[in-house]
């Protein structure tokens, strides 16, 4: 008779132990299908980052480019203006001059 329940316990505990690792293997696999999305969402982000850094990339040679053409435009611009202020300057010299003589 302790035979018999000494065998019975010793059915009971390795059932025990089955279920246990079923279940164990059961969240196993669920983890390793939870990694797996976080896998996938990580590499599509990545693949984001990649295209929002391309992006940026250009959008910087872009603006570097609207700088620096806006810089050789500001340049010819105060170039042309300074010719213009010393035209107006000889001008009214020239008329001041003109003046000058009429009056006497």
């Amino acid at each position: 008779m302790t035979t018999d329940l000494t065998t019975e316990i010793l059915k009971q505990i390795r059932d025990g132990i089955e279920e246990l690792r079923q279940d164990f293997n059961r969240r196993l696999d669920q983890t390793n299908e939870r990694l797996d999305q976080t896998n996938k969402r990580l590499d599509q982000n990545n693949s984001r980052l990649g295209r929002v850094e391309r992006g940026l990339d250009d959008l910087g040679k872009f603006m570097r480019r609207i700088a620096l053409d806006q810089a050789k435009h500001e340049r010819f611009h105060a170039h042309h203006v300074d010719r213009l202020e010393e035209d107006v300057t000889d001008l009214k010299g020239r008329v001041q001059q003109l003046e000058q003589r009429a009056a006497s």
